[in-house]
């Protein structure tokens, strides 16, 4: 017979505190929506990004960026002066957009730093006001910017090796190379996986722990590798509840969508452009906000998660619940108690 035990799987904890943390700290979301952009510490989105894409990028990536460099920047008609002044102004259009890319860029970091430190201070029984964790993400900038571009290069360097085995496959198709491709595929989904995980891990401990970037991918590495167990089932728990939050919002979103439809067959019955122009500014109106209050929640629930776990993995570690079952059934304790 197997002896129930007291303890509440850790992962169950950790996100009923982290949705309780995003919901509550609505002051928050402007810093998670500012962490979203570059989706570094998010697993499912990074996940679902590449099982979208991991089939077509071999083919595009090596193609994609200089093929739009050399449109940009390259004239075959006219004299050689308008040429000459095309090239110099297609050229300052993509330096904007280089700079623009660089502006989103270091302010998804500072919101990343930004974040994990209110989270981490609310944990300690504090809140720190906005402009605070605004100025530590700030201050943390350049070590958040590294760790960024460290994952997001592992990241592009695993998809495009996953997407390899495809090419060969449809070069020479056979058994052997679809079966390749397939295994590729599992690996490199597994190794994102990782990945994100002593990424968001690392954060973790430069912002929260003052650690080197050095010290700090050590330790996001330890964890992951000592805590294994317990990073898979929060993963599990927290996908499964982020697909029912979505579902829901795209329920919501549709059934709000309604009066506003009926508003547009209205206005258009009546030949009225001053309401078609109210219906859709409400339509639009209720879509960016609702893009924005879950995009917000969503990225804050993550962050939330995987401080939470770090705080708690740090403090002595936790018992996965396959352990626990195990020892109710055996009834061995070698394995201690958090």
């Amino acid at each position: 017979m197997i002896r129930k035990t007291h303890h509440t799987p850790v992962y169950r904890e950790v996100i009923r505190e982290a949705l309780a943390a995003a919901w509550h700290d609505k002051r928050l979301w402007i810093l998670a929506f500012l962490a979203s952009a570059l989706t570094t510490a998010g697993v499912y989105d990074v996940l679902w990004s590449a099982v979208t894409n991991i089939s077509n990028q071999g083919s595009r990536l090596a193609a994609s960026f200089g093929g739009i460099v050399i449109q940009a920047t390259t004239v075959r008609d006219g004299t050689t002066l308008t040429q000459i002044l095309r090239v110099i102004a297609n050229i300052e259009v993509l330096l904007v957009i280089a700079l623009l890319v660089l502006v989103v860029g270091a302010l998804s970091c500072i919101g990343q730093g930004g974040l994990v430190y209110a989270i981490g201070a609310r944990k300690r029984g504090r809140k720190p006001t906005l402009t605070e964790s605004f100025s530590v993400g700030a201050k943390a900038l350049w070590p958040v910017i590294a760790l960024n571009v460290l994952a997001l290069g592992t990241i592009w360097l695993l998809k495009f090796l996953g997407s390899l085995p495809l090419y060969f496959a449809i070069e020479n198709p056979s058994s052997a190379t679809y079966f390749a491709h397939i295994g590729s595929f599992i690996v490199s989904l597994l190794l994102m996986f990782i990945v994100i995980i002593v990424e968001i891990f690392a954060l973790n401990a430069l912002i929260l722990q003052g650690a080197h970037l050095e010290d700090a991918l050590k330790r996001g590495w330890d964890l992951f590798r000592k805590n294994w167990i317990v990073v898979v089932e929060t993963a599990i728990l927290q996908l499964f509840l982020a697909s029912v939050i979505w579902f829901l919002f795209t329920v919501a979103f549709t059934m709000a969508l309604l009066p506003i439809f009926i508003f547009l067959v209205t206005a258009l019955t009546i030949d009225s452009a001053g309401f078609l122009a109210a219906s859709g500014a409400l339509g639009l109106l209720l879509f960016v906000g609702g893009f924005f209050t879950l995009a917000a929640f969503t990225i804050h629930f993550q962050f939330a998660t995987w401080t939470l776990l770090f705080r708690r993995l740090g403090e002595g570690g936790v018992v996965p619940k396959l352990h626990r079952m195990l020892r109710s059934a055996t009834g061995s304790t070698s394995i201690k108690q958090s």
